[in-house]
């Protein structure tokens, strides 16, 4: 019996400790007026004005990749470039910058043409935030030719 609960109790530590460095699988960020986030209700469908599916990487509050789907594998992304420069959040007075969260993903390495596997990831539930606070939850939908999230559950 003791044993047991000492193999339960190191499998749990096991899972918690990250053997790779861990990143946010994130929508590029879109700034959004202050009222229209007041306003922000179930069943609102939210344009990104993307025409196509493009992800990055975010390590806090920075970006430092982006990558993409692999054509062949949807459980996979490569990545397709490193940021030279960390790009910040940066919000303005009527603006705030929403991040839109896929989840987490580890990585040993961040380079050109490395991939990733995303299978724990489920890319059509997106998560919103707003200054590191999870706003709503929605789902990617198209609308009009766009990428666009209509939202599930408002926090």
């Amino acid at each position: 019996m003791k044993t047991e609960t000492q193999a339960v109790r190191l499998a749990n530590m096991m899972q918690k400790r990250s053997l790779y460095p861990e990143y946010e699988l994130a929508l590029p960020w879109v700034q959004i007026k202050k009222s229209a986030l007041k306003k922000l209700s179930e069943g609102d469908v939210l344009l990104l004005g993307l025409d196509s599916l493009k992800m990055i990487l975010v390590d806090g509050e920075k970006s430092i990749a982006g990558v993409r789907l692999e054509a062949m594998h949807q459980n996979s992304v490569e990545i397709i470039y490193l940021n030279e420069e960390i790009q910040k959040l940066a919000c303005e007075k009527k603006y705030k910058i929403l991040k839109c969260s896929f989840g987490f993903v580890q990585s040993r390495k961040l380079e050109i043409g490395h991939k990733m596997s995303i299978s724990s990831l489920n890319l059509k539930e997106v998560a919103l935030f707003v200054e590191q606070a999870c706003i709503a939850k929605g789902f990617l939908v198209n609308a009009d030719e766009e990428i666009a999230i209509e939202i599930a559950k408002v926090n």
